[in-house]
């Protein structure tokens, strides 16, 4: 493991200032979106590259677990077939990994167009909240201080 120790020494992956929280959220939020595996692993390698918090970002990559994955995909789905038009049909759902892996052929271009859309504006939303959130409770102490 000593050739993870000059990573783990680099400038803002353990720090907390309001760049370093926004980044994370915006990358573990892109990340927990994408129906891919390894998603941790994606998350801290960018992280890592763009100096954001390395355990907020792989901790939001939580979102998707296997509780609301299914969820999150049904979601994801349906907004695809949304964009790309009514003509994408709607198979008949049942929830479990063999029907997805035989329904695949059939919806994998409205799911990854949907789950896509979902990790930019997800992405951008979990971005501008924190650091709009950040802002306002830094004012809101200094007016407190103020006083």
């Amino acid at each position: 493991m000593s050739w993870l120790s000059d990573m783990m020494h680099k400038p803002g992956i353990w720090g907390y200032k309001r760049t370093n929280i926004s980044h994370a959220f915006a990358i573990g939020i892109f990340c927990a979106m994408l129906p891919i595996p390894f998603q941790m692993v994606l998350a801290a390698y960018l992280a890592y590259r763009l100096a954001a918090n390395l355990p907020i970002a792989v901790a939001l990559v939580w979102i998707s677990n296997p509780f609301t994955i299914p969820a999150i995909y049904f979601f994801q789905y349906k907004l695809g077939s949304i964009i790309m038009g009514d003509n994408v049909p709607d198979p008949a759902f049942e929830l479990s990994v063999d029907w997805f892996y035989q329904q695949l052929s059939v919806i994998w271009q409205p799911f990854l167009l949907g789950a896509f859309i979902c990790a930019l504006i997800g992405s951008l939303l979990g971005y501008v909240i924190v650091n709009r959130f950040w802002v306002w409770k830094v004012r809101k102490t200094w007016r407190i201080r103020r006083k």
